[in-house]
């Protein structure tokens, strides 16, 4: 919910014209360089699409040539074989035993209620999507990220390499913002990046119900799902009292309330209500699940509560 009048919790100053990608983000140099030493961990063998860094039951980068398959856009010429092309007039990819890469997929919630403290929530979620994608491409992963409110939006990727870095930054910075969150939209959309690791960006305040189905889409898809909510310290830690107005900043509907000791508590009963309830969700489907105050400062965020959260690790 919104209010008619509201505070502003800024991480740090707004970005420039003209800033790069990562400033945009507020990716700085320094914490792009200690992301460098960390990689997204996953509890299991990821089945990817060409040779990475992950171990892996079936094909990787080990010496071992274990089979051929044709080849497919954006994979490393470097695995082409040039003397089956010379005898068939087709193009092959060689496959070895040992490792994998993945696909790290960001979906990023761009609806209004993520905008309206677009300092501490909006800007933050964008940012984490960001700094996860880096981690995955530094990994020798593939990244995609995507937006979703009413539908799905700004869909980027897969990508490689950390040179392609940038373009995800931008893509990221430069999802729309506005609307109402149609969670079927993202449900529906599970499957459209390759297998590997979902990771869902969002303040999740929506009735637990109407998360399940996304969450059981993606695990249809093989995916191993990271849930990362983003709250507003203004959500965390209510400052407001009095008569107020709170206004719903997706649907418009609005209530006048009075805010004293009362309806703060109730407030916050409801709100671990519904933090054990998504906790539950998430362990049901063995998804990771991190909730970040938006308020921290980006590196704490970034180099702190995702390492904390196994979200990221060394």
């Amino acid at each position: 919910m919104t209010r008619e009048a509201q505070g502003t919790h800024a991480q740090g100053e707004a970005p420039r014209a003209g800033a790069s990608p990562a400033a945009r983000l507020g990716l700085t140099h320094d914490i792009l360089q200690a992301l460098e030493r960390l990689a997204i961990p996953s509890r299991r063998a990821v089945l990817g699409g060409v040779a990475g860094q992950r171990r892996s039951r079936r094909y990787g980068s080990s010496l071992d040539l274990a089979d051929y398959r044709a080849y497919a856009p954006g994979d490393d010429i470097r695995r082409l074989d040039w003397s089956a092309y010379a005898r068939l007039g087709r193009l092959f990819m060689r496959l070895y035993a040992g490792e994998e890469d993945t696909c790290v997929s960001l979906w990023v919630d761009t609806s209004a209620s993520m905008a309206w403290d677009q300092a501490t929530k909006e800007r933050t979620a964008r940012a984490v999507a960001g700094a996860l994608a880096f981690l995955a491409l530094a990994s020798e992963d593939r990244a995609a990220c995507a937006g979703f409110s009413g539908a799905v939006t700004g869909r980027l990727g897969p990508l490689r390499g950390k040179l392609s870095a940038p373009r995800l930054w931008a893509a990221l910075a430069d999802l729309p913002q506005g609307g109402s969150t149609n969670w079927a939209s993202l449900a529906a959309a599970a499957a459209t990046f390759p297998t590997g690791i979902s990771v869902l960006v969002s303040d999740f305040l929506a009735e637990t119900e109407q998360l399940r189905p996304v969450l059981a889409a993606h695990r249809r898809a093989g995916n191993e799902l990271v849930l990362v909510q983003v709250l507003s310290p203004e959500e965390l830690r209510p400052s407001l009292s009095g008569e107020l107005r709170l206004v719903d900043s997706e649907t418009g509907a609005s209530v006048d309330v009075t805010l004293g000791r009362t309806a703060l508590d109730a407030y916050q009963s409801a709100r671990a209500d519904h933090a054990r309830a998504l906790s539950s969700l998430a362990r049901s489907y063995q998804a990771k699940l991190l909730t970040v105050d938006g308020g921290l400062p980006l590196r704490q965020i970034v180099l702190g509560e995702l390492v904390h959260a196994r979200v990221a690790s060394l």
